[in-house]
């Protein structure tokens, strides 16, 4: 190492300058906060530079720079740096041949460079990179991907590339490499760098199905503003013609906020418009007014079987749709909603019952003086209508008291009671047409007795366990009263008369674990048993809301939750008829997995022999890099698969590809889709 001439140099800087230069080893300050090592260090007056050659290391605000040579100016902070250069700060790293860079800024050119940004694990490479902000990235000739090592899963190339870290990027005359091999070509990209919004058109959908043939999808993203944005996506199917999707959504002032999605298309097979819209929104007019809306409006009854990809969509029987308008101030409640119905397994909507306006007024229950009483009114008029049908008005007045008092040795005494006014005006009813009513008198009570013991335990991470156990007797009152008169609209206009006595026993586990940040409570087991004695009147089957009366005890329930560990968990609802010796209904399921991507569960409904319905899930990792699920729902009424799907999906560092068969009656589907690890989702295609 050539000491002399930097000794010479350290000796007259100390004579001229505030700042000096060292040979390799030494800390230098230069710049606010800079420091240099290198073999050789020079200072030029005039210029007020340092010149560093060999093994050049600059250090300031945590950021480390590497070269061959370098040189930095001192008044305004700007660095130069060639051979084998190299940038790091938390973790993220700029490889190049040579940089341009201002120390205060940040902001700079590098050629030939590499970047990778740790937190998502971006890597770009590019002719020509410039760093324009904090987070902002130009590139020349560039390629982006987050796949590690020398020969990338997936990449893009670009001609130009603007970047801007955990936001967006645009690129211009694009490639689409998967293991070196070009997929397509697109003149102009957006896509996601994660977090922020920024307009543009997203990667393109392509696919071929039986109902629609070849796919051709073009999704735009607007961000309209920090409020509002928009999905628009033209849509080309060889078999069906060009739709238009939209999809908006804004945040407003009050917590409001909404969502209008809509489908439209020209059926050149049917040779006729068709769609959907639906829209979901929340607005606060003022404080106390607040306008609701949930809309799902069809231009036919078969446009979700046709158009519908997934369970719940295609197999739809109703669309429901409603709007309201709710006022509350202080202990008082109104609402007026309009509900709206479209049965679509009808032939039409015309016998389809309409509540249109449903209009109701509450107050919640007030203490009455000194009293431990408190009152509460809940009224409510519905307007029915049909046009084919019976059709008129539903006014619902209920008064009621409640009483609630802690009793010696721990009993909670809870009751409640009031009187239930009905009264219509109905017509195209029969002998119900015309103005009629009723009044029924209803009441319930119970009472409590919570027991509770904590056990010290100390095996593992289970410090303690908690035991609440809550036997409960329940009574509830009905009226009975003839209603053979009054109209039928829904099962609210015929209340059963009936004195009802019922038990519980109701079984809490809670279990305290310790960890290294305090304390974890965790339920391990829930447990009711219950049962009831019908002393009078007649009760319903809450499965077909038909009377049952072949005796006078009502179904033993038996309900329970259970996590033994985090990685099970069980639950049963089941119901067993004592005079037939039989189980009424049983819901049942559990979830298993074993932390590292296997699982297993499953979920049992079977109700009086008439339903059966069962659903599978097994998921397997256990030759990687693949990962299989497999989820099959079988109804046993009908003697058949109702869905069966299989998912595998090959699964890299930094990308999947997934493929799924669906298979159901009267539709086969096969479905591949691309995700690219950081972007999400690229599309999708059926084969068939």
């Amino acid at each position: 190492m050539n000491l002399r001439p930097a000794i010479i140099l350290l000796g007259f800087s100390l004579l001229t300058l505030p700042i000096g230069t060292a040979a390799r080893g030494a800390n230098v300050p230069t710049a606010p906060g800079v420091k240099i090592q290198a073999d050789t260090l020079s200072y030029d007056v005039p210029s007020d530079t340092y010149e560093a050659t060999g093994n050049v290391e600059l250090h300031w605000d945590g950021a480390t720079l590497f070269a061959d040579k370098a040189s930095l100016r001192q008044a305004t902070g700007d660095a130069d740096a060639t051979g084998r250069v190299r940038l790091l700060k938390d973790g993220d790293t700029l490889t190049s041949e040579r940089l341009s860079l201002n120390i205060e800024s940040q902001q700079g050119e590098a050629e030939n460079a590499e970047l990778f940004y740790k937190q998502k694990n971006f890597h770009m490479q590019s002719r020509r990179l410039a760093k324009t902000g904090l987070g902002d990235y130009r590139l020349e000739q560039g390629t982006f991907t987050t796949c590690d090592g020398p020969s990338p899963g997936w990449k893009f190339t670009a001609s130009k590339m603007d970047v801007t870290l955990d936001e967006y990027g645009t690129a211009r005359n694009v490639l689409f490499y998967v293991k070196g091999i070009p997929l397509f070509y697109t003149p102009y990209l957006v896509f996601p760098v994660l977090r922020e919004r920024q307009s543009g058109f997203l990667f393109p959908h392509i696919g071929s199905s039986d109902k629609k043939g070849f796919t051709f999808g073009i999704p735009y993203y607007w961000a309209m503003s920090p409020s509002q944005d928009m999905t628009v996506l033209l849509d080309v199917q060889s078999k069906r013609g060009v739709g238009l999707g939209l999809d908006y959504r804004y945040l407003g002032n009050g917590g409001s906020h909404g969502n209008l999605a809509s489908y439209g298309i020209y059926d050149t097979q049917e040779r006729r418009e068709r769609g959907e819209i639906k829209l979901v929104q929340s607005q606060a007019i003022t404080s106390a007014l607040t306008f609701r809306s949930d809309l799902d409006l069809t231009s036919d009854r078969a446009f979700l079987s046709d158009y519908g990809e997934t369970t719940g969509v295609y197999n739809r029987q109703f669309l429901d749709s409603s709007a309201s308008v709710s006022w509350h101030r202080q202990a008082y409640l109104a609402n007026v909603e309009g509900r709206y119905a479209d049965n679509l397994n009808a032939p039409n909507n015309r016998a389809t019952l309409q509540r249109l306006p449903v209009v109701s007024f509450s107050v919640i229950p007030q203490r009455m003086g000194e009293l431990p009483l408190h009152a509460a009114l809940d009224s409510q008029f519905t307007n029915f209508h049909r046009n084919d049908g019976s059709r008129g008005g539903r006014f619902v007045l209920n008064p009621s008291l409640s009483y609630y008092r802690m009793l010696p040795a721990g009993l909670e005494l809870a009751a409640q009671g009031g009187y239930q006014l009905r009264v219509y005006s109905a017509s195209e009813a029969g002998s119900a047409n015309g103005t009629s009513g009723v009044g029924l008198g209803w009441a319930n009570a119970s009472l409590a007795s919570p027991l509770e013991r904590v056990y010290d335990i100390n095996a593992g991470d289970l410090k303690r366990l908690r035991h609440t156990l809550v036997p409960a007797l329940a009574y509830t009152f009905t009226q009975e009263r003839n209603q053979e008169n009054l109209p039928l609209f829904d099962y609210d206009d015929r209340p059963l008369g009936q004195q009802l006595l019922g038990w519980s026993l109701t079984s809490y586990l809670t279990g305290r674990y310790g960890t290294a940040g305090g304390a974890d409570y965790r339920e391990l087991l829930f447990l009711r048993l219950s049962q009831g004695y019908q002393l009078s009147g007649n009760r319903r089957d809450l499965l077909n809301l038909v009377g049952d009366d072949r005796d006078r005890v009502t179904d033993l329930r038996l309900e329970m939750r259970a996590n033994p560990d985090k990685r099970l968990s069980l639950s049963l609802d089941s119901r067993y008829n004592p005079n037939l010796g039989k189980i009424s209904t049983v819901s049942s399921g559990f979830d298993l997995t074993d932390g590292g991507g296997n699982s297993v569960g499953a979920s049992y409904f079977r109700a009086r022999e008439r339903l059966g319905y069962l659903e599978g899930r097994l998921g397997l990792t256990l030759v990687k890099p693949f990962v299989f699920n497999y989820t099959p729902r079988y109804s046993f009424d009908k003697g058949a698969f109702l869905e069966s799907l299989y998912v595998l999906v090959y699964r890299q560092q930094c990308w999947s590809l997934d493929f799924s068969y669906r298979d159901r009656p009267g539709n086969r589907e096969f479905l591949v889709s691309f995700t690219l690890s950081g972007l999400g989702s690229f599309g999708k295609i059926k084969p068939f």
